[in-house]
């Protein structure tokens, strides 16, 4: 067990100890049947509880109920004691936010500070993902702050901060959260927009419609520039440089930046013009663990040169600066959206031309969800029980000779894990209790839950979000703190 998991633990555990020393044991009894949410809460640690019969790997089933403790903890104590009110919850809110922000203050002072950082570390002691997820619920929490008290020094503030964590954001190449930020504004704006007065309604429809409309011709244009070819791939390809050392002309089809990348290749020129730029050797491993030669050879694919002494010419120190740190294509040295479709086109080539997952976030977990549905399918009923799941993950990759197998990557999606987990017949039960408890308490009446729901639920495809601590306390604080009966009030028409 790590040192977080072991404390936080223990913190839950003497709260608890407390929480049943003080308890009003009639009370909560006579309220229980009432409280579908406890009982959802306490169905999804059954369900791991009872599913460790017949696992084969107890002790890391134990690790798993050990780490899922605040699962049960948190709402033992949250939903048997008194709601948190309207007043209450808004310090709240506000200590949130305010955390929020000085922990991207932080990633930020590092990020300046600690330049060859990668950016999954710029936040410590939580995955950059994970954080995303946190970044996604305070913008949530700051645009309603400023449609709820409608005053200009708030809107002010509120458009400040959410423009740094857009910012932010985009430095933690979380680009899932954008993708999560779009679709909960679609869901928020369809569920709610009868509750807004006009002038709201048609700025939010607008802002929501524009960002949609941006990001489809931003797709279309990005794509274009990344496949559009360069007019020396539309002539006969020269057999040798202007010094006369022959071309290498791979036909692979590979393309990066609107270029062939294995065109225009002479690796004895490459090999012989690098160390006058720089003191690496040419067969040197960069930081981010590639070697020199795919990395020069891609970046000069990148600027749209030949790879050999002429297109070295135009390097810049700048550029063998980035190549000594293992980035392969100029575009990689930006923070901003153009990175993004770039890497996901550059994934998607190497799987086009080559069926490769390896070092490629997307196609990895293609690769993992491939592989735990065929594994769920195997156990449909049951699943193989709460130990099981990575080893099975992993026997499974090992078989098919996938290069996952060396990794500690299982299946990256919460949903696949409970199916293999628990089968149909537990992730039934885990759904019906939840969704019982949101329907009859009405909770998506009030819109920050909805959009809390949107944000868990769509991480869940993506993220096996519920096998971290982090991704853990996101959502259980998330339930019994939003849930508040206080907070279920039908909404009212918000007024310009």
């Amino acid at each position: 067990m790590t040192t977080s998991v072991f404390f936080t633990n223990l913190l839950w555990v003497l709260l608890l100890a407390n929480w049943v020393i003080e308890w009003n044991w009639r009370e909560k009894f006579s309220n229980f049947k009432q409280n579908h949410l406890l009982q959802a809460f306490l169905v999804l640690g059954a369900v791991h509880l009872l599913w460790l019969i017949g696992t084969e790997n107890l002790s890391y089933g134990l690790f798993d109920m050990q780490k899922k403790l605040p699962l049960i903890a948190i709402p033992l104590v949250m939903l048997t004691t008194k709601p948190l009110s309207r007043k209450e919850l808004l310090p709240v809110g506000f200590a949130y936010v305010t955390t929020i922000f000085v922990m991207s203050i932080v990633g930020l002072v590092r990020y300046l500070t600690m330049p060859d950082l990668p950016y999954r570390n710029l936040v410590p002691h939580i995955s950059h993902i994970r954080f995303g997820l946190n970044i996604c619920l305070t913008l949530v929490l700051l645009i309603y702050a400023a449609f709820k008290h409608r005053r200009l020094w708030l809107y002010i503030i509120n458009l400040l901060l959410s423009a740094w964590f857009i910012v932010f954001l985009l430095m933690l190449h979380a680009y899932t959260a954008f993708i999560i930020l779009l679709i909960t504004a679609v869901v928020l704006l369809i569920a709610y927009r009868r509750h807004l007065s006009r002038t709201p309604r048609i700025i939010a429809t607008a802002t929501v419609a524009a960002v949609l409309l941006f990001t489809v011709g931003l797709t279309f244009i990005y794509h274009h520039d990344y496949y559009h070819l360069q007019q020396i791939y539309n002539q006969p390809l020269p057999a040798s440089t202007v010094n006369g050392n022959p071309y290498q002309h791979l036909d692979d089809g590979l393309i990066e930046n609107g270029n062939y990348v294995h065109q225009y290749v002479c690796e004895k020129e490459m090999r012989r013009e690098w160390p006058k730029y720089s003191n690496l050797p040419f067969d040197s491993i960069t930081p981010n663990g590639y070697s020199i030669y795919p990395t020069l050879l891609r970046y000069l694919n990148g600027m749209g040169l030949t790879k050999d002494s002429l297109g070295m010419t135009h390097l810049q120190p700048c550029d063998i600066a980035a190549i000594e740190k293992g980035i392969a294509n100029p575009v990689y040295i930006q923070h901003g959206p153009r990175k993004m479709y770039y890497v996901l086109f550059y994934e998607y080539e190497n799987y086009r031309c080559y069926r490769s997952v390896s070092n490629f976030s997307f196609l990895q977990r293609l690769e993992l969800w491939r592989n735990a549905a065929h594994l769920f399918l195997e156990h449909p009923l049951f699943g193989v029980g709460t130990g099981d799941v990575v080893d099975q993950c992993h026997r499974r990759l090992e078989q098919i000779h996938s290069p996952l197998a060396d990794t500690d990557l299982h299946t990256h999606n919460q949903y696949l894990n409970f199916l293999l987990a628990f089968g149909l017949t537990g992730f039934l039960l885990i759904f019906f209790f939840f969704a019982r408890a949101i329907v009859l308490n009405r909770y998506c009446r009030h819109a920050l839950f909805t959009a809390f729901l949107c944000i868990l639920l769509i991480s869940f495809i993506s993220e096996d979000t519920l096998e971290t601590l982090a991704g853990i306390m996101f959502t259980v604080m998330g339930f019994t703190l939003l849930h508040s009966p206080k907070s279920e009030e039908k909404p009212k028409t918000i007024k310009p």
